[in-house]
């Protein structure tokens, strides 16, 4: 998993990174990184980088403005539908107005209980990512491990890969972009399902629906649209028609 903490004082936030590295260690939850930082623009310019879905630890009021984290939340709801929110806050009068947000909150932590009482629940937001993504893992994952990355996802959300930059890809889920680096010639030999449509994507076959010939363009289930190569053409036609 990937942990953000959003958390304007920084003793605090130095505090809670410690706890999360403790409850971790102590059972045995796998994690890529741990960040804390006060400023939301951080998190959410690493969005796009996480190869793990996140969870998310916000203060609620950040540099006195009180209802910053639950504005925060909104923002990473536009790029990651998927990672677990928990709110962490004095403010817990806020709780019943959060639905209006409509972030799906997980729970609200309150910073004025006492330490035993804290460390439980944070650990219940850790085991509970743990074991709905353990889940996730024993099913139609697709899975990428090499020296420089590693990217787990359920491959019935995958809708293509292309190539972002040199050495780098672009994975596009029906609500996520991950960046991550490596080659579409490894990716595409890790699943007969992706077929290589363009010189730059890679699509998953079960998302082709339909091919725009005026504009050489492959549509997706999601509506997306994908380039195809000239001596590809032929090739996308038969797999629409379902022939392999």
């Amino acid at each position: 998993m990937s942990i953000f903490i959003l958390e304007d004082n920084m003793m605090q936030a130095q505090n809670l990174k410690q706890m999360m590295e403790e409850i971790c260690a102590s059972n045995q939850i796998a994690y890529d990184f741990i960040e804390a930082t006060s400023k939301s623009e951080r998190i959410i310019e690493q969005i796009p980088f996480t190869t793990r879905i996140p969870i998310y630890f916000l203060d609620i009021e950040i540099k006195n403005e009180e209802r910053k984290g639950l504005e925060v939340a909104q923002q990473i709801r536009k790029y990651d539908n998927q990672g677990i929110i928990v709110f962490v806050t004095t403010h817990s009068e806020f709780a019943p107005i959060s639905y209006q947000y409509m972030v799906s909150a997980l729970t609200f932590i309150d910073k004025g209980l006492d330490y035993e009482t804290r460390y439980q629940l944070f650990k219940d937001c850790l085991l509970h990512y743990q074991s709905q993504h353990d889940e996730a893992a024993n099913s139609d994952d697709f899975v990428l491990e090499n020296m420089r990355a590693t990217v787990r996802v359920p491959f019935n959300t995958i809708d293509y890969f292309m190539t972002a930059e040199a050495h780098r890809l672009a994975l596009i889920t029906e609500d996520r972009l991950i960046n991550f680096y490596g080659t579409l010639k490894e990716v595409e030999a890790l699943d007969e399902r992706l077929f290589r449509c363009h010189q730059s994507y890679l699509v998953n076959r079960d998302k082709m629906v339909a091919y725009e010939a005026s504009q050489r363009m492959l549509v997706l289930k999601s509506g997306k649209r994908i380039p195809v190569s000239r001596r590809l053409v032929r090739k996308v036609k038969q797999l629409l028609k379902g022939e392999r």
